[in-house]
């Protein structure tokens, strides 16, 4: 019988342990934000929309004023779009761009600013997209979900 399986190299236990010790480390730093900020970057990621990232249209200080419009006209379509295009770039801004922010310092706000633009328009990809990928890096850490 076991001239018939093929014969593999025994793992070495250290070696395995080595990996699973090195990977627990590094997700520990990152949901601690200890990491130097250059290791705390994402890797470069496919645009948004037709070769490029979001365009900086709105910070957050337009996106409040923006809110303050649509909580007097809550029925505006236009403005409603707008909002929601509002929140994603604003979220987006704060997860990629926002200097000196530790990974848990900008999931929990860009998270909330997905889910604004998703309210306001659930056609939205990029923001779905987004908050998909963040909510799988939580479950991934075994970690509850921010709500």
């Amino acid at each position: 019988m076991d001239g018939d399986l093929p014969q593999h190299p025994p793992l070495k236990e250290n070696t395995v342990r080595t990996s699973i010790l090195a990977l627990a480390g590094l997700c520990t730093a990152l949901l601690a934000g200890s990491l130097p900020a250059e290791a705390q970057k994402p890797a470069a990621k496919a645009p948004a929309k037709a070769g490029a990232k979001p365009t900086a249209k709105y910070d957050e200080s337009k996106l409040a004023a923006l809110e303050a419009k649509l909580k007097k006209s809550p029925n505006d379509a236009r403005l409603k779009s707008e909002v929601a295009e509002a929140s994603y770039q604003v979220g987006y801004y704060i997860e990629y761009q926002k200097a000196g922010l530790s990974p848990r310092e900008k999931y929990r706000p860009a998270l909330k600013l997905y889910r604004r633009a998703l309210e306001l328009n659930p056609q939205h990809a990029q923001a779905k997209k987004e908050k998909e990928q963040i909510e799988n890096i939580y479950k991934q850490m075994g970690m509850p979900i921010p709500q």
